[in-house]
């Protein structure tokens, strides 16, 4: 292929130079008769495409892409503007998150006081009603040992009759009984 190939180029080259015979053997390009106006129209093919292009091409791509750099720049703003707006929402929240907070602090803090305050004041009323029911309690157990004494006494006396009774054989005077279980008593 490469040699078919060299061979045509050769041939062209051999047929260019041998003059107006081979001129139409060979490619015309390579023919230097024709390569006046080949140039000429070259020149005009150049300046055609090149009014084509500045004129119709050009602009449009620079449309295309001035469109597209202005809403690439549009989105842009439009994310720089979403970002400021989320940092904006992100302080309110914070500050409002803040805000709750400390109220929700306040109000356990007040909560606290008065279920402190309501419960000194539910203690004291309780104390008062204990040392009500204490005092109560004491003057009973009193009376109750008071009773129980007055008892043991004439319990006393009882027995020690009965003893001097067994032991002397005789019953013994109450009144002189009753005064030496009354020092015994007092001595104590």
């Amino acid at each position: 292929m490469k040699r078919s190939l060299y061979g045509a180029l050769a041939a062209a080259l051999v047929a260019g130079t041998s003059g107006a015979a081979s001129a139409d053997a060979g490619m015309p390009q390579l023919n230097f008769h024709d390569f006046a106006p080949q140039v000429v129209w070259l020149v005009i093919a150049f300046v055609v495409l090149y009014a084509i292009m500045s004129n119709l091409a050009i602009p449009a791509i620079a449309g295309t892409l001035d469109k597209r750099q202005a809403k690439i720049q549009a989105d842009l703003d439009a994310a720089e503007k979403a970002s400021e707006e989320t940092r904006a929402a992100v302080a309110a929240y914070e500050k409002k998150l803040a805000d709750a907070r400390e109220l929700a602090r306040r109000l356990q803090r007040d909560r606290q006081e008065a279920d402190t305050a309501a419960a000194t004041a539910r203690l004291e009323e309780i104390g008062k009603q204990l040392g009500g029911q204490i005092d109560q309690a004491e003057q009973r157990i009193a009376g109750q040992r008071s009773q129980a004494l007055d008892g043991l006494e004439d319990m006393a006396h009882d027995i020690a009759a009965d003893v001097y009774a067994k032991l002397a054989g005789e019953s013994a005077d109450g009144g002189a009984l009753r005064g030496k279980i009354s020092a015994a008593k007092g001595g104590r």
